[in-house]
């Protein structure tokens, strides 16, 4: 199926424009809509399978059109794809849409984390506040409460043009006339994209349990020699002399934690060294935030493991202003 497809490619809620702006960095023509991207191009499938970090499924669009014509749209999609093929209608207004898993299995599973915390940060939603914040890998990382290790790993990967489903194969591989040679080529021109991490990618955490998991979970990744991990309190992380992105999911009170408004002041005390450095920030809706000494510049709203809550991102954390004298 190397003619240009069609498809629909699903994210956590908020991240759509991001999703679709990383389609279209790989090459495809992508549009956000409401819980994903559309997005269309030769081995579309592929690209979007094998090279989208942000989404969490993909789908082929097979029949758009009015409603009417949904049963003799049906009748062909199981002719092409076998009686026994799973396929999604959806209907609206007096349209419908015939739609067929690509993947298989969800994206966000990318194989290399057989172990997990307490609260583990989806790889999807992990890529996705990276790519929020404008993350290309070359600058210094720094997750000072990693946990399990997500984000750290999703900016190792990301900072070595790891495409993220090249150890994978897809349920769109064994469709009746798939091109194979055209997923191959795919396949080959991402692998041809990997390099060394160009910038320092730290991570620290101050339970040593979790930080052996992450460090575990690196080493099923292939990922141990481009991480460096250290366990120490968040207030006291290292910070590269190079200014880059500090990115941290700090317990909101939902997960396990023995003292939250502790994390967070630690967390307050680490931006306050953080001179130069841009910030994403998953906070939940009440505003913990306010204890950090600096006001975001954005904030998005997204889901994590299905709790409410705003990515927010800061351009340049550092020291709270000198107070103004008052009146002499």
């Amino acid at each position: 199926m190397s003619e240009r497809e069609r498809l629909f490619a699903a994210c956590a809620p908020g991240l759509e424009e991001v999703l679709a702006g990383e389609l279209r960095g790989i090459g495809l023509v992508a549009r956000a809509v409401p819980g994903g991207a559309e997005a269309s191009g030769a081995s579309a499938l592929a690209l979007a399978c094998l090279g989208s970090r942000v989404a969490d499924a993909v789908a082929l669009r097979i029949f758009e059109g009015p409603e009417r014509e949904l049963s003799a749209a049906l009748s062909a999609a199981r002719h092409r794809f076998g009686s026994g093929a799973q396929l999604a209608v959806r209907r609206h207004r007096g349209t419908a849409t015939v739609s067929i898993d690509a993947a298989g299995a969800p994206l966000f599973k990318r194989g290399w984390r057989p172990r997990v915390g307490a609260a583990p940060l989806r790889e999807s939603l992990a890529a996705g506040v990276l790519l929020a914040a404008g993350y290309d890998g070359s600058r210094p990382f720094v997750d000072p409460m990693c946990g399990s290790g997500t984000l750290a790993l999703e900016a190792a990967a990301l900072a070595a043009r790891r495409a993220p489903g090249l150890g994978r194969t897809f349920a769109f591989e064994r469709w009746p006339g798939h091109d194979r040679a055209a997923t191959e080529a795919v396949r080959a021109r991402l692998a041809s994209l990997a390099r060394s991490a160009p910038a320092p990618i730290h991570a620290s955490d101050r339970n040593a349990g979790v930080l052996r998991l992450a460090q575990k979970n690196a080493a099923a990744a292939g990922l141990e020699g481009v991480i460096r991990f250290a366990r120490c309190d968040a207030a006291e992380a290292e910070l590269a002399d190079e200014p880059g992105l500090l990115a941290v999911n700090p317990p909101y009170g939902l997960r396990l934690a023995d003292d939250v408004q502790a994390a967070w002041r630690a967390l307050a005390a680490l931006f306050e060294r953080a001179i130069g450095w841009q910030a994403a920030v998953l906070a939940p809706d009440r505003p913990l935030e306010r204890v950090l000494p600096a006001q975001p510049c954005s904030a998005m709203r997204v889901r994590n493991g299905g709790l409410s809550c705003r990515l927010l991102l800061y351009r340049a954390p550092g020291p709270r202003p000198a107070p103004e004298d008052g009146p002499r």
